[in-house]
């Protein structure tokens, strides 16, 4: 809007968008009436009218801080992405020196305890073991086992998933008893003809939200994945 047009316009017809619109289309406003910029009051949380300038610096110095604290938390998550990063890849080299299955759940359950903060932690693979019976462990499910179908999603997306789950689920997991896990994540496992689920679990709600990233327990399902491939029965 040009300033001829404001000019045939009564007070009460124009509004606070007209006045906004008009700013906007004439930058310069204030610098041609400063004037108006020196008088003009705006109404503080605390009641005490300031002016102008005085708002605007007081939004820029509110933007900056809120700058300065998103790019810290932004830091610290690097941070802790690094640290857990680091974690992830010593797990791996661990579970690669594991000598047989029993070695390597044993493993896999101490150091998401130890050192991710886990609850509860199991394995279930949908799968036979190729090693004589006498040293199966109860990961093996087995390939007929019926409660294949309550994974089978987030098998075949092979995307963890993470959140409540839900109430079959976490008693096949985790037994009875299961109702302590207020959240966990279920990481998909997968080799040629068979599947499972990884679940870390814990008792804290807002431990594993859903949407969380899980970058990092998506590449530890692909190696713990490899790394049992050879104590899995092909079909």
């Amino acid at each position: 809007m040009s300033g001829q047009e404001t000019e045939h316009l009564d007070a009460n017809q124009i509004s606070e968008s007209m006045v906004a619109e008009f700013l906007k289309d004439n930058p310069d406003f204030f610098n041609n009436h400063p004037d108006v910029l020196v008088e003009l009051k705006i109404p503080h949380d605390h009641g005490v009218a300031i002016s102008l300038v005085e708002k605007q610096l007081a939004v820029l110095r509110e933007q900056n801080q809120q700058t300065r604290k998103r790019l810290h938390e932004l830091i610290e998550i690097a941070r802790q992405n690094e640290e857990l990063a680091r974690r992830m890849h010593q797990l791996a080299l661990t579970l690669m020196d594991a000598d047989e299955p029993k070695d390597i759940f044993k493993t896999l359950y101490d150091n998401l305890k130890k050192n991710f903060h886990a609850d509860r932690a199991v394995v279930r693979l949908f799968a036979n073991p190729s090693f004589v019976d006498s040293f199966a462990t109860d990961e093996f499910a087995g390939t007929e086992a019926v409660e294949q179908s309550l994974f089978k999603s987030i098998i075949d997306k092979r995307l963890p998933l993470s959140g409540r789950m839900k109430r079959q689920q976490q008693v096949f997991l985790f037994g009875d008893d299961g109702d302590q896990i207020a959240s966990s994540v279920m990481v998909p496992l997968h080799g040629e003809g068979w599947g499972g689920i990884l679940s870390i679990g814990s008792f804290d709600g807002e431990r594993f939200q859903a949407g969380m990233g899980v970058e990092l327990l998506a590449n530890l399902g692909e190696v713990l994945s490899f790394i049992l491939k050879p104590w899995v029965e092909n079909k």
